[in-house]
């Protein structure tokens, strides 16, 4: 049983939180789709976390912008990457764990892309990989895009994960999925072409405060959410200095 997992954005009541319930559902392997710091006030401890628990993390953009310092941020999350590119490096020089390396050379050498069969793991698109965003079709036009790119573009792999956008759906040829509580359960069957969003573990954006990610067991597809201390986090942010905007949006989920 695997989880996937995104935007985590040094979330660490969150993490924590979700690694519980997988820990509780079985899950055996993590994967993340990337942005693991940004935003939070922990990116030293869930990159921590991070490292030893996830075999596979991949590029986000916030992880882009801390190592290159090129990014098109607003102020309040330019604010929190160059904060968080100071934690990290003040605590690289000694932040060896059991993968080997520093905290800033694992961050720096994530992949924009992972295919494993027929599965396509990207944190923004297929055609972005680091950048764009999965749109939810929500209008027909927008749908009609989500088919021509489900059956001209997805060639090599059928699914293709994506975070990036925050937001739980699963679009397929056959219509939008959208998650929720009496109806998180979906099957993926063999020759489907889809995208798969998980959803954000640290900053959900979908009015919904409750860390969103999925487990994948075969050919079923479950989406979770788990409640967490959004309170700690916010004070965590207001302690450290960041704007409190970035703690009060997680109590809306926006």
């Amino acid at each position: 049983m695997i989880a996937i997992l995104s935007d985590i954005h040094a979330n660490l009541a969150a993490l924590e939180a979700v690694l519980e319930r997988c820990e509780a559902l079985g899950v055996t392997e993590y994967w993340c789709l990337g942005d693991v710091i940004g935003y939070g006030p922990d990116p030293v401890a869930v990159t921590r976390l991070a490292m030893d628990r996830f075999s596979v993390s991949l590029l986000g953009n916030h992880e882009e912008a801390l190592v290159t310092g090129r990014h098109r941020f607003n102020p309040y999350a330019a604010q929190a990457i160059d904060w968080t590119r100071e934690e990290i490096r003040s605590n690289s020089p000694t932040g060896l764990f059991k993968r080997g390396g520093s905290m800033w050379s694992w961050l720096k050498e994530r992949k924009a892309f992972v295919l494993q069969k027929k599965l396509l793991m990207v944190h923004g698109s297929i055609y972005d990989p680091v950048h764009d965003y999965v749109d939810e079709p929500e209008n027909p036009i927008e749908y009609q895009q989500m088919i021509h790119t489900l059956n001209t573009d997805f060639s090599g792999f059928d699914v293709c994960f994506a975070g990036h956008n925050h937001t739980p759906f699963m679009a397929t040829a056959m219509g939008t999925l959208i998650p929720h509580d009496a109806h998180n359960t979906f099957r993926m069957p063999k020759g489907h072409k889809m995208y798969i969003c998980v959803g954000s573990v640290g900053q959900p954006r979908d009015h919904d405060s409750r860390s969103s990610f999925a487990v994948l067991d075969g050919e079923a597809i479950t989406f979770h959410r788990v409640a967490y201390d959004v309170a700690l986090t916010q004070q965590r942010i207001k302690a450290i200095g960041l704007h409190p905007f970035l703690g009060e949006r997680l109590a809306s989920g926006m």
